[in-house]
């Protein structure tokens, strides 16, 4: 009778140590994989927010001063209707009847946004950033029978126009020949230092806006989330032939009266850190150069450069 034989002792040392080898290659294959698909994640994310938010502020900036057919702005009137509640002026003079197309605060600090626009929490800004106000009203005509209650419109036939309030007495107003409603639009955009909830660190493009149900209120609405930085150049026409003589940051009111172009730059940085990473680059957002954040995020600049299509209106005197 054969005595059964097992494994030696240095046999099962040999394949306990070729196992542990087989399960560590296939724990590295599925970090490495896991790690991958984290960071085409937050990639992906990234580039369609970038690209989300250089349409959003081309668009605006490219129809900021747009008063449908309306070109003499300046004679503008206002409706009975209109009475304008917390909007975004300096508390005492009101904003949303002040039909500047362009209001512009370069690199925006606290004092500068509290004293300037009031619907905005100025302590929660982003350093750094600038913050771009555009006056317009929307792409299309409104139908009388479509006109909401509660919003601002402005009624013209394009050679006399008047601004009143959705849903209010005698409105729409009279105005004569074949008039259309505009829906009023103004926004202002700027960089807040957190998305949902103070403190959660997640920069954001947000904006102050007409409120829907509160006629001439404006609240805030967060677009984007991981937008860390705005910047602006304006393309000013010295010689009034529409086409930029000089780029500025830092214009002057004459000078945004004059801008037929603007130059956007955007930083904009992943959701969410990616472990095993760190972002020591530094950025250019045309004149202004950020330095490396040494942290774990990743992080790429958008620019495009866009034609004002409203020159003539962008000082609201239509001139």
């Amino acid at each position: 009778m054969k005595r059964q034989q097992g494994f030696t002792l240095i046999e099962l040392m040999v394949s306990l140590t070729l196992g542990l080898v087989l399960i560590s290659g296939a724990v590295l294959v599925f970090m490495n994989n896991n790690r991958s698909a984290i960071q085409d994640e937050q990639i992906s994310r990234l580039l369609e927010n970038g690209r989300f938010v250089i349409r959003t502020i081309s668009r605006e900036l490219a129809m900021a001063g747009f008063w449908g057919k309306f070109l003499e702005i300046s004679e503008m009137t206002e409706h009975d209707s209109v009475a304008v509640a917390l909007d975004c002026g300096d508390g005492a003079t009101p904003w949303l009847m002040d039909l500047n197309a362009l209001e512009f605060l370069n690199d925006a600090s606290a004092a500068a946004v509290a004293s300037q626009f009031e619907c905005i929490d100025s302590t929660t800004i982003a350093a750094g950033s600038d913050i771009v106000a555009i006056k317009r009203v929307a792409d299309n005509a409104t139908a009388d029978a479509d006109v909401l209650a509660d919003q601002l419109y402005l009624r013209t036939n394009g050679v006399a126009g008047s601004m009143y309030v959705g849903g209010g007495a005698d409105t729409p107003p009279a105005v004569s020949g074949t008039p259309g409603n505009w829906l009023y639009m103004p926004r202002v955009f700027y960089i807040r230092d957190y998305y949902l909830e103070a403190g959660d660190d997640l920069p954001s493009l947000c904006h102050a806006t007409l409120d829907p149900s509160t006629a001439g209120t404006m609240m805030t609405e967060c677009l984007v989330d991981g937008v860390e930085m705005l910047q602006i150049e304006f393309g000013v026409d010295d010689d009034g032939d529409f086409v930029a003589d000089y780029f500025t940051e830092a214009p002057s009111d004459t000078e945004l009266g004059d801008a037929v172009s603007a130059r956007i730059y955007v930083l904009v940085r992943s959701v969410n850190s990616v472990p095993g990473y760190t972002n020591d680059k530094t950025y250019t957002l045309g004149n202004t150069v950020v330095a490396a954040f040494n942290d774990s995020y990743y992080r790429r600049v958008f620019n495009t450069t866009v034609v004002l299509r409203n020159p003539a209106n962008l000082s609201g005197l239509g001139s």
